[in-house]
């Protein structure tokens, strides 16, 4: 393999203080504000922004169950809801509400030269583990979803984008999904590995995808196996 260069300078020690201790996010935008959630262990309500000074500029609080995060162009920050999408856009948050009244869109796959956010959807509150078919698809220009139903099932380890911006969706079929992020086509289906099932505890090994350049890689840990 070709050597790549070695990183060199350092960086500075952040330290931001939460109000509460939560499982939760913080960006740091390239004006140096910082983008983070609020919550508290039993639960997460949204997300503000503090500027360099460390002082509240922005904030939300209509982001219940917030998880996860995924940066789309021109810097927008997609927050995922358990009814929806929280994006930070130009200073203001807007929020993008899904079909259901309870769509967990907590996992999500964005690319920085790229308006539309991949997420997953599940729709089910009382799952233990919820096996969804429907991916999200959040156009950040216009603050819409749209939903694609893939007629298998994914893990929150099967979500990547292409080099062209592809929505790339990794089915327990083994399927490689390209998606066409702008239409929701699917475009191609690449067989990557065999069938395969989500286990219920979320720290068990499963396929997982990983795209690098223009290569997309599916992992099997279990299997000690590598596809590209």
């Amino acid at each position: 393999m070709p050597e790549r260069p070695a990183l060199s300078g350092s960086l500075g020690d952040v330290e931001e203080t939460s109000a509460e201790p939560h499982h939760g996010v913080a960006i740091e935008l390239a004006d140096g504000e910082l983008v983070t959630t609020r919550g508290t262990e039993e639960k997460r309500t949204g997300a503000l922004v503090l500027n360099k000074d460390d002082k509240e500029i922005a904030r939300a609080e209509n982001c219940p169950g917030l998880h996860e995060e995924a940066a789309a162009m021109d810097e927008v920050i997609g927050l995922g809801c358990e009814d929806g999408v929280l994006l930070h856009k130009d200073g203001e948050f807007t929020k993008v509400d899904a079909a259901d009244d309870y769509a967990r869109t907590g996992n999500q796959a964005g690319s920085d030269d790229f308006p539309i956010l991949l997420g997953d959807y599940k729709t089910d509150p009382e799952a233990e583990l919820e096996r969804p078919t429907r991916i999200s698809l959040i156009d950040t220009r216009t603050a819409k979803m749209k939903l694609v139903d893939l007629g298998t099932s994914y893990s929150f380890r099967s979500l990547a984008r292409g080099p062209h911006g592809e929505a790339l969706v990794l089915g327990i079929n083994g399927v490689l999904h390209v998606i066409d992020p702008e239409t929701g086509k699917v475009e191609k289906k690449i067989d990557a590995v065999g069938d395969w099932m989500e286990p219920l505890d979320w720290q068990q090994p499963r396929p997982t995808l990983f795209v690098r350049d223009r290569t997309a890689y599916v992992s099997e840990p279990g299997k000690r196996q590598l596809h590209a």
